[in-house]
């Protein structure tokens, strides 16, 4: 069994490299996204593969035929595990890629929407700080964040929200002897 997730992480890892280059990631991303989603349970959904009343055919051409909306790039990458030998590691391959997908994945988490060039700006600055690059920058909006930004990734996490200014502000005055 390990074998084959070291193979399934290599595919996904070779995929993803090909749909980054393709400037096609986010339309992939999404289908595999969704895909992962509408499966929901996937303890349930891996139970049902193994079902023997439905046979190994009928199992592949029910997710050929999931797959028929989806784009080429996502029908070429799942096309491998739609046979009766890989099928029952379908989940795994969906997890695999998502999983490197968020190793990449920057969140600029803000009050307001910020412009591309903001986010470009904050991004790079992270990059250099982390001495990593990202593929994806998302900036999501919270309006629990006063001002300031949130910057985290899947290692890393860096905040300079306002609120948290105010938390180490309130944290140093209850180290001194200046107590309000």
């Amino acid at each position: 069994m390990a074998r084959i997730n070291k193979t399934i992480l290599r595919e996904a890892s070779l995929f993803y490299t090909k749909v980054k280059f393709e400037n096609k990631l986010d339309v992939v991303t999404k289908d595999l996204q969704e895909l992962l989603d509408g499966i929901q349970n996937k303890g349930v959904f891996c139970q049902l593969l193994h079902l023997e009343q439905i046979t190994l055919e009928e199992k592949v051409k029910i997710m050929a035929d999931i797959l028929v909306d989806m784009s080429e790039d996502t029908k070429e990458y799942l096309a491998p595990y739609l046979n009766e030998e890989m099928i029952f590691h379908l989940v795994e391959a969906i997890e695999a890629f998502l999983n490197i997908y968020e190793s990449n994945k920057l969140e600029i988490v803000t009050a307001v929407p910020l412009t591309d060039e903001q986010i470009e700006t904050i991004a790079m600055a992270f990059q250099k700080k982390t001495n990593k690059e990202y593929d994806a920058w998302l900036n999501i909006i919270d309006d629990n964040i006063i001002a300031g930004v949130l910057v985290k990734s899947k290692e890393y996490l860096y905040d300079g929200t306002v609120m948290n200014k105010l938390n180490q502000f309130k944290n140093n005055l209850h180290h001194t002897d200046l107590k309000g």
